[in-house]
């Protein structure tokens, strides 16, 4: 039986889930809701599902098996816990959510409702990853500095604050993510931000740039740079250093390891897009029986997004904040 798929946000995120579903044997796109009623016409005509306004709606009509929420940030909360409600296994993309209160509350809600969830670090499922959680594990290390430096998004809600979060909370998540992933839980966050560099830009209102220092529970410092003011430049990844060796992780590319006596270079073999989707239906399919393979599952992923929240307080008030 095939299993049944709606979507609430109709964009390019939703695009990007959308063509590696189609690799996937036995599952049937139900239903598209969008703000912007045109978009869920457009993908419910090219996979023959219906286009919804009301995501209650669609839920009741469809009856999918899972619904990805596909939303801008400011939007979480009500897609989440309705799906939930009706019983559906629930894929939310990044960030989850603009508050803990929010974010608490769906975890909550899938815990007692007993479905299954996946968030969209895909990061997590590239094979670059893998071996380099094995790689550090032979090491000590030191510190690392992580980074999101480019330029500017163009959809109009992401130079909101109050709607995006800003670029750390809504691109430079993926890091703090990725932080979390390769050293342990973060004690203590310090973030500062810089403006006035994006003058030019109507109706901005995010951190040109910012920094955050994690003090991890283990007792390693890291710092993580985020930075949407550059034109056709930029870095993204973490940069590691261990007592013997430096290691260089280029964001969903690459992984280099130089030490006085060797060094390699890993290279992504693996759709890694096509991972986390597979993931997640595959433990849909056996009943949670391989949800080993959900790497980042929503409880797990509120504490990430912790990390951002956290880097926001502490840019307004100028004082750590402790998680």
């Amino acid at each position: 039986m095939a299993i049944r798929v709606a979507f609430v946000g109709a964009g390019g995120i939703a695009g990007f889930h959308l063509g590696h579903l189609e690799k996937i044997d036995d599952v049937e796109i139900v239903g598209f809701c969008d703000a912007v009623r045109d978009k869920a016409d457009a993908k419910a005509a090219q996979y023959k599902a219906k286009a919804y306004n009301d995501h209650r709606r669609m839920i009741d009509n469809t009856k999918p098996d899972a619904v990805y929420v596909c939303t801008p940030p400011f939007a979480h909360g009500p897609y989440e816990l309705d799906a939930v409600a009706a019983g559906c296994h629930l894929f939310v993309e990044k960030p989850i959510a603009l508050s803990m209160d929010t974010a608490h509350e769906i975890r909550l809600a899938v815990k007692k409702a007993g479905v299954l969830s996946a968030v969209g670090y895909q990061d997590r499922y590239q094979d670059i990853i893998a071996q380099l959680r094995k790689l550090l594990r032979a090491r000590q290390v030191a510190t690392a500095m992580g980074y999101w430096m480019g330029g500017m998004p163009g959809v109009a809600w992401w130079r909101v604050k109050a709607e995006s979060g800003g670029q750390h909370a809504e691109q430079t998540t993926h890091i703090f993510d990725m932080m979390r992933y390769l050293f342990g839980e973060v004690a203590t966050v310090y973030g500062a931000g810089s403006t006035g560099l994006m003058t030019h830009v109507p109706n901005y209102d995010v951190e040109d740039i910012s920094a955050v220092t994690l003090a991890f529970k283990k007792g390693m410092v890291a710092t993580v740079y985020s930075g949407c003011c550059f034109q056709g430049v930029g870095k993204c990844g973490i940069d590691i250093y261990c007592t013997d060796a430096v290691v260089h992780y280029v964001e969903r590319k690459s992984v280099t390891v130089k030490s006085a006596h060797q060094s390699i270079e890993l290279t992504n073999a693996v759709d890694y897009g096509q991972e986390i989707d597979e993931a997640f239906i595959d433990a849909i399919r056996t009943k949670g029986k391989t949800k080993r393979r959900i790497l980042s599952p929503y409880a797990d992923a509120c504490k990430s997004l912790a990390l951002s929240l956290a880097a926001t307080d502490s840019m307004a008030t100028g004082q750590a904040v402790a998680l």
